[in-house]
């Protein structure tokens, strides 16, 4: 078997074995080599100790952050190669990290204690693949297994759950029967699990190309551990808009939703987390989500507060959901770019398109057909300089004052101004707006 093994790895397994040490190549990578993807990134792991391992790289920089775990990752031409003893985990009494770790002197301990079978595969060029527990086999089928007792595993470290999720969405794997009914059963324990750990590995799932199928099979995890998404799961959506209830309309917009950023993923998951809330039955017996934007807004900020995610990305992603469901047209252009930031104009594009697809077609083809028209105003507003904020205005607070303006009329006016720029129906040419200032 042919493996793809970049040249820093292939010297560090090369000086360990010449060093007198088993080495292998271990998880990940095996994995991705055997379904022929480029691994990204390469682990070995080795019977030498931690202190033997540093002896053996002692011409390289060391990154030593691991070691009290085994793990020891020398720099070798300018990539870092992470490698790590043989390992026999001990007890897990916090469902998360291993109470202590015990060096072994055996591969089969090291594997054994590996989340998933697929996982659990080591190879070098000596050896060849070592696989103990059928993760070639499971490969070729499309199965995601625990390796040994699926309880113990999760019991182990909860974690392990929304890893599964986030390879099954990723691969495209079906669970092993044994293994997906542990995940429903102890999903309870996640909530032992840092919630920017929680964040990360949910991040990979949404990102994956199978996650609406995978997040449709593990609501309840993902409920667990974001209950305030649990109202949408079959709020009702009766409207000429809508085939779907929330919850599967938001399943197919994530389902849609392109670039797979994590920005745009979790806004996608988010866009409509306010309807719940809002929800109204008119006389007709159609349902109405007034305000829902700016609830869904608040609602996503307080749960992404609780994730722990950057300020940045919080305000991206808090925008992105106020604004999803704004008018979107060549006319409203310079308005939305206003409103969200030009930064974040083409996102917006991005999930109102996905938003659109999730809809009744028919009914809003039109809207799905200006979005192309609304990205190339967008493109002549920034190539042009247009005027898109107070700043871009041709007058300013002076000229109010100069017209006899004080207080707070001197912004109104001035906001007042900058809205008719931004809908066309005045130039940014200082006498015109100096002229409907007087009016005003």
């Amino acid at each position: 078997m042919q493996f793809s093994i970049s040249k820093p790895a292939k010297y560090a397994l090369d000086a360990l074995e010449a060093a007198g040490y088993e080495a292998y190549l271990v998880g990940g990578c095996v994995r991705d080599n055997l379904m022929g993807i480029p691994p990204h990134d390469y682990d070995i792991t080795t019977s030498a100790r931690p202190e033997e391992i540093k002896r053996v790289f002692s011409s390289c920089h060391l990154v030593l952050d691991g070691e009290k775990h085994g793990t020891v990752s020398p720099v070798i031409d300018g990539t870092m190669i992470e490698i790590t003893t043989f390992r026999a985990d001990g007890a897990y009494s916090d469902g998360r990290h291993p109470d202590e770790v015990r060096f072994s002197t055996r591969l089969a301990d090291d594997l054994e204690r590996r989340d998933f079978t697929v996982n659990a595969m080591a190879w070098s060029e000596k050896t060849g693949l070592v696989d103990l527990h059928g993760g070639a086999e499971d490969l070729k089928k499309g199965c995601l297994r625990a390796v040994g007792d699926p309880q113990k595993r999760f019991q182990e470290d909860a974690l392990r759950i929304l890893r599964g999720m986030r390879f099954a969405s990723r691969l495209g794997f079906e669970l092993d029967p044994a293994t997906s009914a542990a995940m429903h059963e102890l999903a309870p324990r996640l909530e032992n699990i840092s919630r920017e750990r929680i964040f990360t590995e949910l991040t990979g799932v949404l990102q994956g190309g199978h996650a609406m199928r995978v997040i449709t099979e593990y609501h309840d995890v993902l409920f667990t551990v974001i209950p305030e998404l649990f109202p949408m799961y079959m709020c009702p959506q009766k409207s000429v808009y809508h085939i779907y209830d929330v919850w599967e309309h938001t399943l197919h917009v994530l389902d849609a939703i392109e670039p797979r950023t994590p920005l745009l993923c979790w806004s996608a998951l988010l866009h409509d987390c306010g309807k719940p809330q809002t929800r109204m039955r008119d006389r007709k017996g159609y349902d109405h989500y007034p305000q829902h934007q700016q609830v869904g807004a608040r609602l996503a900020e307080r749960i992404l507060l609780s994730l722990k995610v950057s300020n940045a990305f919080l305000k991206d992603a808090c925008t992105l959901v106020m604004h999803h469901d704004d008018e979107v047209n060549p006319a409203t252009a310079k308005l939305l770019m206003y409103r969200v930031g030009p930064e974040r104009f083409e996102a917006l594009m991005s999930l109102r398109r996905a938003d659109l697809m999730g809809h009744y077609l028919p009914k809003v083809q039109k809207e799905l057909d200006a979005i192309p028209s609304a990205l190339e105003r967008y493109q002549q507003a920034v190539q042009e300089h247009e005027c898109v904020s107070l700043k871009d205005l041709a007058v300013n607070g002076d000229d109010m004052m100069s017209l006899g303006l004080q207080g707070p009329d001197i912004r109104e006016t001035l906001e007042q101004l900058l809205m008719m720029v931004l809908k066309d129906e005045v130039p940014n040419d200082r006498d015109i707006l100096l002229d409907r200032a007087r009016q005003l």
